[in-house]
């Protein structure tokens, strides 16, 4: 089985535990990598694309972070690493933040849960969607 990586990016530790843990007990088929900040995301993927670190196969960004917002993550990767998918997981319900995500291109847009339900079955489904091509074609290859 294809195992993939979801790079997790908020500056909530405890909210970061309880991802990793829910992914864990879900028995999905998934690396868990977490950073604290839009900044250090920004880091991450640069080092992708200089071959430094693996490349994450799905993003989860955090809308409200200090300093720099998941969407401005969101704005960076769509410019500088368009073959990464991601999605949103946030407590901001507001239209408006819904609407900016899916124009910057994300593939999804989560209100943070308890249980993450709707995310695991999101992560559940991947292998029926389009996003898994890409996650075939490198494996393909490497």
């Amino acid at each position: 089985m294809l195992t993939r990586l979801l790079l997790h990016v908020d500056d909530d530790p405890d909210e970061a535990f309880l991802l990793d843990r829910a992914l864990r007990k879900s028995g999905l088929s998934w690396d868990f990598q977490h950073v604290p900040s839009g900044k250090a995301a920004l880091e991450y993927l640069t080092r992708v694309k200089l071959g430094e670190m693996a490349r994450p196969d799905l993003l989860i960004l955090d809308v409200r972070m200090p300093m720099m917002s998941g969407l401005e993550v969101l704005e960076w990767v769509s410019n500088n690493a368009a073959d990464i998918p991601a999605v949103m997981l946030s407590s901001s319900e507001l239209l408006s933040d819904r609407l900016r995500a899916r124009n910057l291109g994300s593939k999804g847009y989560f209100v943070k849960s308890a249980d993450f339900a709707e995310l695991l079955e999101f992560l559940r489904d991947w292998d029926e969607t389009s996003l898994a091509a890409p996650v075939i074609a490198q494996s393909a290859q490497g």
